[in-house]
């Protein structure tokens, strides 16, 4: 079968799109976090960087877009880890608040500047004008999947 234009570069896309997924497994992190760990730990210290007592675990799913039980899930993993902690809101006892421990807060910290040092290493392979163009097209990408409703 023959591929007009559009087809053809639509197929090149896709083994691409799919050597990436293949990739992504094999960059892994030095650190024992999964990406969704770190997502609502560095989550979690940003919101209590305004509000020091803690966040709530229904303003963290709302903030994240998952479930409650999704979010108390990777809690309770980085709670037996001892990434982070929960504690009453002093001001209503009824309500649990989170966040991260001072270990949680250095893993955090390791992971960003290994994550930097990543692209850092990507942009000086790439040079400056193909890092802009990279960034260009990711934008785009990510507009297209923002308003495809």
């Amino acid at each position: 079968m023959k591929l007009d234009k559009n087809e053809a570069i639509v197929a090149e896309l896709e083994r691409t799109m799919a050597q990436f997924r293949r990739f992504g497994g094999q960059i892994k992190s030095s650190h024992a976090i999964r990406p969704s760990e770190f997502t609502l730990l560095h989550t979690i210290i940003q919101c209590t960087e305004r509000d020091p007592k803690g966040i709530k675990v229904s303003d963290l799913s709302f903030q994240l877009q998952i479930t409650p039980a999704g979010v108390t899930h990777i809690i309770n993993t980085l709670e037996e880890r001892g990434y982070m902690e929960r504690l009453a809101d002093p001001t209503d006892r009824r309500v649990v608040l989170v966040r991260a421990t001072e270990k949680g807060k250095e893993i955090v910290q390791a992971m960003r500047i290994e994550h930097f040092d990543f692209l850092k290493g990507l942009t000086n392979y790439l040079g400056e004008h193909d890092s802009k163009e990279l960034i260009r097209i990711l934008s785009a990408a990510l507009s297209y999947l923002k308003n495809r409703g």
